[in-house]
């Protein structure tokens, strides 16, 4: 609805009482800085208005068209009138003017600015396009469709703006991601932004945010493998080349971007996705490969160390050709099915006992195997011989007889197990099943190992006398005969250590073949079948 009114145009001042003067309500501009109101305020109390106000009649009172500002601080100011200069204008023509009014002054906020740029265009039969009011304005194409952008921020990107908080720049940047990554484009742009406090953020420069943004969001299309001009490879999206999310389409808005780029990640991936099944239904016993070296659980997909992919290109002269330039007989279609290379066709071997392409791999796993099974073989005998010196331990604490008195015994036990380290300690409370199951260092149950010699008779104090002296020794392997207690206490009591030895490898080897049998009863092999359809 038009509401000017017929009126004829005054090109004179005429002072209007601020009682019949209202602020348009499309005024682009909606925030006003308190300091510089009250500046401007102080002057007009001074020197009066200097510049008039531009208005036209709308329902018997004068609608300012532009001047809100000296409005605002002429009422500060206590006037009763103000001049103004009275016009007819259309509500095209007056919103026309406040964008043009607004954009020549400094202190005006980009957002708003974008905000009046919106209403212009979406004024019906108005016939606006951004290359007009470009033209009106004289600003470029460019930089009327980079402040439209600005009206895509997601809300807490738009109050960090409108906060200034950051800058037109920032805001640009993240306003041409889509809506998910917004947010995190906007934690990008300060530095700390872990901080507990907003005081403790500093703003990084746009560059830096531009680099991060072209970096892990924009998604090169120079080399895609499916066509940019199907429309038919995810129908909801249709064809890149057509799409506003190009940077290469949108190149009014896209200035700083060299390479054509998709700015939606998830529409490029949903893209790559379609493509891979088009090949699958197309190319019969395509194998799935992985950049991925190792992939948890059950999959078709094979990762990078299984695969060889094969390049048929001539070696350079004089040298040898590599093994990923060899061909072999178990060539096989293959498809990238993630990473930098998702959707890219190549060929490759599979086959791990091809000598062509997996003779390296093959020895490092015939010398990994060895290294394994001599590990095996030393912790084994690590393990067996400190099993064999608790034993020794034990036998000789047997043996052991009482000299002194039962209270000259106690008090030399008492002595004893104070001296020991926690860590000594708690393996006595484990000899004697005092460790608590859920915490084996558990410092309540090392202190009751330490009272054992208060309840103890004089055979008893004498066994936990030794049993406190051999008890690190037990855990040793690399100590001499001449200098190992142990050693030493076994051929005091005169203990067959060579029997005790064979009797402990017995045990050792009957356990590994009981634990051979369970594993080996516990694996099901997977049909061939299953495999193929999972």
């Amino acid at each position: 609805m038009n509401t000017k009114e017929e009126v004829k145009s005054l090109q004179e001042y005429v002072n209007v009482p601020l009682a019949g003067l209202v602020e348009s309500s499309t005024n682009p501009r909606k925030t006003f800085d308190e300091e510089g109101l009250e500046e401007l305020a102080e002057s007009i109390r001074s020197k009066g208005v200097l510049s008039p106000l531009l208005t036209r009649k709308v329902n018997g009172h004068f609608e300012i068209v532009s001047g809100a500002r000296r409005y605002r601080a002429a009422r500060r100011a206590g006037l009763d009138e103000i001049p103004v200069r009275i016009g007819a204008f259309t509500d095209e023509e007056a919103l026309e003017i406040q964008i043009i009014e607004n954009i020549q002054r400094d202190d005006v906020h980009p957002f708003e600015e974008a905000q009046g740029f919106r209403a212009l265009l979406d004024r019906e039969n108005a016939d606006y396009s951004i290359e007009k009011i470009a033209a009106k304005t004289g600003k470029g194409a460019s930089f009327i469709a980079k402040r439209l952008k600005l009206l895509d921020l997601t809300k807490p990107a738009a109050d960090a703006f409108t906060a200034g908080h950051i800058g037109v720049e920032h805001a640009l940047l993240i306003a041409k991601l889509v809506p998910g990554m917004q947010e995190k484009a906007l934690a990008h742009c300060f530095d700390g932004y872990f901080a507990a406090n907003e005081s403790e953020r500093s703003l990084v420069p746009a560059s830096r945010l531009r680099a991060w943004i072209e970096q892990n969001v924009y998604l090169s299309l120079k080399s895609v493998p499916f066509s940019k001009d199907d429309e038919r490879l995810l129908p909801e999206a249709g064809s890149c080349s057509n799409c506003p999310k190009r940077t290469g389409f949108n190149t009014l808005l896209f200035t700083e971007v060299k390479d054509d780029s998709c700015s939606d990640a998830g529409c490029f991936n949903r893209k790559l996705d379609a493509h891979i099944t088009q090949r699958i239904e197309k190319i019969p016993n395509l194998i799935l490969i992985s950049e991925k070296y190792t992939i948890a659980g059950e999959t078709p997909i094979i990762p990078r160390r299984n695969y060889v992919e094969v390049v048929t290109r001539k070696a350079k002269k004089g040298k040898e050709a590599r093994p990923e330039q060899r061909l072999c007989d178990h060539l096989k279609p293959a498809i990238y099915a993630d990473g930098m290379e998702k959707g890219r066709l190549v060929k490759v071997c599979a086959d791990r006992t091809c000598k062509v392409h997996f003779r390296e791999q093959q020895q490092q796993d015939k010398q990994h195997l060895q290294f394994k099974a001599e590990k095996t073989a030393a912790n084994r005998k690590a393990k067996q011989t400190i099993s064999f010196r608790h034993r020794l331990m034990a036998d000789g604490l047997k043996r052991v007889k009482p000299q002194f008195g039962t209270e000259q015994m106690r008090m030399v036990a008492c002595f004893a197990l104070r001296a020991l380290s926690h860590e000594l300690v708690c393996r006595l409370a484990k000899r004697h099943d005092l460790q608590n199951p859920k915490d084996p260092r558990d410092y309540q149950m090392a202190e009751k190992a330490r009272t054992l010699y208060k309840k103890a008779n004089a055979a008893g104090l004498a066994v936990l006398i030794f049993e406190a002296m051999l008890l690190g020794s037990a855990e040793r392997t690399s100590e001499s005969k001449d200098e190992d207690p142990l050693s030493i206490a076994a051929a005091l009591f005169k203990i067959d250590t060579k029997a005790l030895r064979a009797n402990i490898a017995r045990e050792e080897q009957e356990k590994a073949r009981k634990k051979a049998k369970k594993t080996a009863d516990n694996e099901k092999p997977i049909p061939k079948a299953e495999l193929a359809r999972k």
